[in-house]
């Protein structure tokens, strides 16, 4: 696999962030902030002249679990623009690529040997032997994005052997078909900049963790059977409940806000579809509440 098709699914390992589960909390909801169990959601009103469409996707997923809720394709054939997270024409962009590169790479001269002890250390490259990793080609990562192959029986060719797929892929590709308009709520560079506001030596820990658990499936399963079941309001409890909980304001909450006004001008030009990840969508400051106090009627899309 070349360079550019791995930095892209580095790039998609941190959007699944948004919707890991602790194995080792229990999730207790907010039945004050809960919203229907519903992935597609209609938003009308507010002087739009006609409805637009939220979804929530899992950037990654394994292939037998991938679904599309009811309701999905008329919301589609309906939407003259596909919004993702970040525009798509700007992912297929090989000189937006290359960009991407060295911003996954830690600053000055750290490398994960400064961040773990030596023991850690051989756990890591052995735990990335075990999967025909050689640790040496990652030494400088962002650790946090190194989390990506500790799901299991993921590695580097999961997505193109058919064993993980992508939302945003597998949308992009009907938008291609159906020649949509597509667009982006944010940049790359806003998206991995994220992860400097988080310190290296926390996101090693946090790999740390995940390597640990790693033997027990049972937090990635959790997680699949939340969004399986389109609970969005358990989905963004587990992150609260995580321990990434202490960024959720850097990592979701201050995107979602800036995300609203992006969305008003998307909706006020054609009908839209917004494809993000469902983490974003539940709790006081998801999306589909920010959405309502800015006039907007959401409407969930059971059938």
């Amino acid at each position: 696999m070349n360079k550019i098709k791995f930095s892209i699914i580095l790039l998609l390992a941190f959007f699944l962030l948004s919707c890991k589960t602790s194995q080792e909390k229990s999730v207790k909801i907010d039945n004050s902030a809960k919203l229907e169990n519903a992935l597609l959601w209609k938003i009308e009103g507010n002087g739009l002249t006609e409805p637009s469409y939220l979804f929530g996707t899992i950037h990654l997923i394994k292939s037998d679990k991938f679904f599309l809720p009811k309701g999905f394709q008329n919301a589609f054939n309906k939407s003259e623009y596909v919004i993702f997270e970040i525009d798509v024409d700007k992912m297929n962009d090989v000189s937006e690529q290359m960009k991407l590169l060295p911003k996954i790479m830690m600053k000055g001269d750290t490398s994960l040997k400064d961040l773990i002890t030596v023991e850690e250390y051989k756990q890591v490259k052995d735990y990335f032997r075990e999967k025909h990793l050689p640790l040496f080609l990652f030494e400088k990562v962002k650790p946090m994005f190194l989390t990506m192959f500790t799901d299991g029986d993921f590695n580097p060719m999961s997505m193109k052997d058919g064993v993980y797929l992508s939302y945003e892929i597998e949308i992009s590709k009907m938008v291609k078909e159906k020649h949509k308009k597509t667009g982006g709520l944010e940049t790359i560079e806003i998206q991995v900049g994220v992860l400097d506001s988080i310190p290296y030596k926390y996101q090693a820990e946090m790999l740390m963790q995940s390597i640990n658990s790693d033997r027990d499936s049972s937090a990635m399963d959790n997680m699949y059977d939340l969004y399986l079941s389109q609970n969005i309001s358990a989905l963004h409890q587990s992150i609260e409940s995580d321990d990434l909980s202490k960024y959720e304001k850097i990592l979701l909450n201050n995107r979602n806000n800036t995300w609203i006004p992006r969305m008003t001008e998307y909706m006020r030009k054609d009908p839209s579809l917004f494809a993000v990840g469902a983490g974003h969508l539940g709790g006081k400051q998801g999306v589909i509440n920010l959405l309502r106090k800015a006039g907007y009627k959401l409407i969930p899309v059971l059938k």
